[in-house]
């Protein structure tokens, strides 16, 4: 991967109110840190998919999918934040990619999810595990500007996963839902998206969206953003996972990686102490990096979801 980078704003998009807000344990003086974008070497070029139904068939797609970004947190202690990741040409602009009622899969404007039961945790009973990834989604499912609704597909009689499949790791390639959560990866997974991944990166979620048969992105609502087509999101397995508190919470990785499964992107300032420790401002579930258990939506946090999902399905 080439260090080639653009600094991003990450108070974009988001009402205002929310950047201005302070943590109160911020010390003048500490070094502030950008995000980063990082464009990858690798490349993911545009492929027919196949969605797995609701009664385990498998219906070819009527566009083409392309994987477009991947974004991740990071454990405490790493020494850098957590990162965008481009799958896309050198220099090109960040695009924002939200999902198209019109796009929608299954014939309804509800958001469908899927979890995983092929590749558990290792550290969590799967029973656990379930129930923490489930119950941030009702979290963001609860916010009370929108009517978002969200549903479970059901289970798969096999481990799918795109992303997980091009990389070598056993996997069926396809899709069934608009939010994918599939599994926990081995720590070699997350080598692929930066130097030392198993180490540092708790989760990540890769974003797909839709290509018409000219190679253009569809936006069939004409909000001019790609529609989103399905988002795949991972665990590193080589973390000890917990529900509760022993070790990383399970349920603040999964609100975070679902928030960016709901199209929120990273939020809030980096600030770094003299000590070398890391610190954000406002802190929020979105933050690019794990401060501790968080399993509510703050503010900044309800600030960006509102400022996505308001509308739906009338957008």
């Amino acid at each position: 991967m080439k260090n080639n980078r653009i600094v991003i704003a990450l108070c974009a998009g988001i009402l205002l109110f929310s950047c201005q807000e302070t943590d109160e344990n911020v010390v003048p003086n500490q070094q502030q840190v950008e995000e980063e974008i990082v464009y990858s070497d690798l490349r993911f070029p545009p492929m027919k998919v196949n969605r797995v139904t609701e009664n385990a068939r498998m219906v070819e797609s009527e566009y083409q999918a392309k994987l477009y970004m991947a974004e991740y947190i990071v454990a405490p202690g790493s020494t850098e934040m957590g990162r965008t990741v481009l799958f896309d040409n050198k220099g090109s602009k960040k695009l924002s990619i939200d999902f198209a009622p019109q796009s929608k899969m299954y014939g309804t404007p509800d958001m469908s999810y899927y979890i995983d039961s092929y590749r558990p945790a290792s550290s969590l009973a799967p029973a656990d595990s379930r129930m923490a990834i489930e119950n941030s989604l009702m979290t963001w499912e609860g916010a009370t500007c929108s009517e978002l609704n969200l549903y479970d597909i059901g289970p798969a009689p096999f481990p799918v996963g795109i992303v997980a499949s091009i990389l070598g790791f056993p996997s069926v390639e396809a899709y069934g839902a608009d939010i994918e959560n599939l599994g926990f990866m081995p720590g070699a997974f997350f080598n692929f998206l930066a130097p030392g991944g198993e180490n540092s990166i708790l989760g990540v979620t890769f974003t797909f969206f839709w290509i018409d048969e000219n190679g253009d992105p569809v936006d069939q609502n004409n909000d001019g953003k790609p529609d989103a087509a399905f988002r795949e999101i991972y665990y590193n397995d080589n973390f000890n996972w917990a529900v509760d508190g022993s070790h990383i919470d399970l349920e603040t990785v999964a609100l975070h990686e679902n928030g960016h499964g709901l199209s929120q992107a990273h939020f809030g300032t980096l600030f770094q102490k003299q000590k070398g420790d890391f610190q954000f401002s406002p802190r929020a579930v979105m933050n690019a990096g794990y401060t501790g258990i968080q399993r509510t939506i703050g503010k900044t946090d309800l600030a960006g979801h509102c400022s996505i999902w308001a509308n739906w399905p009338n957008k």
